[in-house]
């Protein structure tokens, strides 16, 4: 059992490292998908008034516990089988809510163009990654739109992830940590899909958000100090100023939890991220991360995904050995 547990979250990212998202079609995260547009078609009604809330809260429901209920639920039927197949299916469950090879893909794309000098390639190739307007960005602003979406994502998609996985597996093992994994992604993909600050969704998608946030709280805060230590592993970047300037602007965000990494980045790499930004017509003044450059180039982007990979290896290093020693005592 305690090899077991070691392995557990290095099992996971090994197999999103080898094998990438599964296809769209068999893609849980896209039947979450589905299951929202559903909740929503059905709850999604009536005046925009407080009671819109209630509603939101109840798709909200109605999504997440059948996700939540179907994972935990198929690792206790590979469990009847015995010969470790919960592990295995409690591990398969864990890789398909991860995602850090699609975000390195998905950056890495946009550094290309970049690289090339094709500006309007990499406007193209960074809109799929973040949700503000990128026709106007000259190349600095799209590298860094690119690396605040790296940072931001790699807590939503990965280290909130694998902190739920593991809080999981100590709680209610491997049926647990299925579960939490599960529920984690489904409620990043109601908040993507419902939580947005217009008059659809404003009281819609508010129980969806807070959810996403609260579930986001602590791996944010946990994404300072690994960010901060992983940088001593990738050259190019700096720890020191990770930390420093990750802890001074961790609040310096609209969002409570999105500055925590992005600060540290900001910090590792010696930039200036954040500022204005357009989302439809509407433009928004996040504030400034960082005292670095603001002229971010396809040089920090690569860098970004690298120390994005470091960070995700030591957190699931950290959270393992937590959970060994846990378990042991």
């Amino acid at each position: 059992m305690d090899t077991a547990v070691l392995l557990f979250l290095p099992a996971a990212l090994l197999l999103d490292s080898l094998l990438g998202e599964p296809p769209a079609a068999w893609h849980p995260v896209c039947g979450m998908g589905r299951l929202a547009l559903w909740a929503e078609g059905l709850l999604r009604r009536g005046p925009n008034g407080p009671g819109m809330f209630l509603r939101g809260l109840l798709a909200c429901l109605l999504v997440v516990l059948p996700c939540l209920l179907a994972a935990s639920l198929l690792v206790l039927l590979a469990a009847r089988a015995g010969l470790g197949l919960d592990w295995l299916a409690a591990v398969l469950l864990v890789y398909v809510c991860l995602a850090p090879r699609s975000l390195a893909e998905h950056a890495l794309r946009v550094a290309a163009p970049l690289r090339r000098g094709d500006v309007p390639a990499a406007r193209r190739a960074v809109s799929l990654l973040v949700g503000r307007r990128t026709e106007a960005l000259d190349a600095h602003g799209v590298a860094r739109a690119c690396v605040e979406s790296v940072a931001e994502n790699m807590t939503d998609g990965v280290l909130a992830t694998l902190f739920w996985a593991a809080c999981g597996l100590l709680l209610f093992g491997l049926p647990g940590a299925a579960a939490c994994a599960a529920l984690h992604r489904a409620a990043n993909v109601l908040d993507a899909m419902w939580g947005k600050r217009n008059d659809t969704y404003r009281n819609f998608g508010t129980a969806a958000a807070r959810l996403d946030d609260l579930l986001n709280a602590l791996p944010a805060r946990l994404s300072l100090p690994c960010t901060a230590l992983a940088a001593v592993f990738v050259p190019g970047t700096r720890a020191i100023q990770a930390l420093v300037r990750g802890w001074h602007d961790r609040y310096a965000h609209e969002s409570p939890n999105s500055a925590w990494s992005e600060a540290a980045f900001a910090g590792a790499l010696g930039l200036r991220l954040g500022g204005p930004a357009v989302y439809g017509s509407l433009i928004v003044e996040h504030p400034w991360l960082g005292i670095g450059t603001p002229q971010a180039t396809e040089r920090h982007i690569l860098l970004a995904v690298r120390l994005m990979r470091a960070t995700v290896a030591l957190t699931a290093v950290v959270l393992s050995l937590v959970s060994w020693g846990v378990m042991r005592g």
